[in-house]
């Protein structure tokens, strides 16, 4: 939101069939942290200093631990390499 409207926002089917809500919740938040990290470039771009990084809220518990451990875990295994970027972008922020 900026100004007091919202300036993003989507709904639509998952592209991808998830086997478990871990990964429906998984790869809905990696959708999201993109569209986070295009909204910043392009708000740059246009002058707006951005200083502090922007929430991302998850509600799912085990999401929240797959994202945050960037350990191989077992039950994610065979998703899609692009899906890993958001626990690379959160090991970044944290360290």
């Amino acid at each position: 939101m900026m100004a007091g409207g919202a300036i993003g926002w989507s709904s639509k089917l998952q592209g991808t069939v998830a086997l478990s809500t871990t990964e429906a919740e998984y790869i809905a938040t990696v959708q999201a942290g993109k569209e986070i990290t295009w909204m910043h470039n392009i708000l740059t771009e246009f002058g707006f200093a951005l200083d502090i990084p922007t929430p991302l809220n998850i509600d799912n518990q085990s999401a929240i631990s797959v994202s945050k451990n960037p350990e191989h875990n077992e039950r994610m295994k065979h998703l899609d390499l692009r899906f890993y970027w958001l626990r690379d972008a959160v090991h970044d922020i944290s360290s």
